[in-house]
């Protein structure tokens, strides 16, 4: 029964990773300029972070699918 959601939730979390990397790495910009004198609406994340959001939330979206399926 936890699968199902479990995997449901870890797949959509991936899916946006994957399909909006940069709206993901400029949020957790802004979540790291928390407490800093820097303002969190002037944060742009760099070109890497992007692109490592990117494939961490294909890989993400993968793991999901296996707990989705139950493989």
């Amino acid at each position: 029964m936890v699968n199902p959601i479990l995997g449901t939730l870890v797949l959509a979390i991936g899916i946006a990773g994957a399909v909006w990397p940069y709206k993901v790495a400029r949020f957790e910009e802004q979540l790291d300029a928390i407490g800093s004198t820097r303002s969190p609406s002037g944060v742009e994340p760099a070109d890497w972070k992007v692109t490592l959001t990117r494939i961490v939330g294909i890989a993400i979206g993968l793991f999901g699918v296996l707990v989705l399926f139950d493989i």
